[in-house]
């Protein structure tokens, strides 16, 4: 199972997401070495600070296995490979699922558009009106509403969880 579903956890992970947008974002001002080293290493401390504040699956796992317990054999232990027959046949084809599928993509696909037409919008405002740096404000702009949109997107989860639970 996944990390415990906390309304504090889901803040944290929504900050980390913002932090690594707006890093990524403010770090096109950069030459493209230093802009590179810069992406590296923010998703290395990324990273790092996501697997620092994982919950430890080893204990789960050990005790999910237990050598001392009995191999219980099902009715048909060969592989279906091998020409044994199988007890269950194949699911039909859901097109409920496949809609819901294609419409998930194409909403993803929709909310990378939009944000990247709101990214140039925002840019060549703050560079019009004649902004000392427009690229870091974009970045604090986009982290804001990065933030906000994570944030949303945790406490679905959260909720989800938590519904699941009780």
């Amino acid at each position: 199972m996944g990390a415990p579903a906390t309304y504090p956890r889901a803040i944290g992970l929504a900050a980390l997401q913002a932090v690594l947008s707006s890093a990524w974002i403010a770090a096109r001002e950069l030459p493209p070495a230093k802009r590179r080293l810069a992406r590296l290493g923010t998703v290395a401390v990324v990273g790092a600070v996501g697997y620092l504040v994982s919950p430890d699956d080893a204990s789960t796992s050990e005790d999910a296995f237990d050598a001392d317990a009995e191999l219980i054999v099902g009715e048909n232990p060969f592989p279906v490979s091998e020409g044994a027959a199988t007890s269950e046949p194949e699911p039909p084809f859901d097109k409920r699922k496949a809609a819901l599928a294609v419409g998930a993509i194409g909403l993803s696909v929709a909310a990378i558009v939009a944000r990247h037409q709101l990214e140039k919008r925002w840019l060549t405002r703050l560079t019009r009106n004649g902004h000392t740096h427009p690229t870091r404000a974009l970045a604090v702009r986009m982290a804001g509403l990065e933030f906000a949109a994570q944030l949303a997107f945790q406490f679905a989860d959260v909720r989800k969880a938590r519904s699941r639970t009780s």
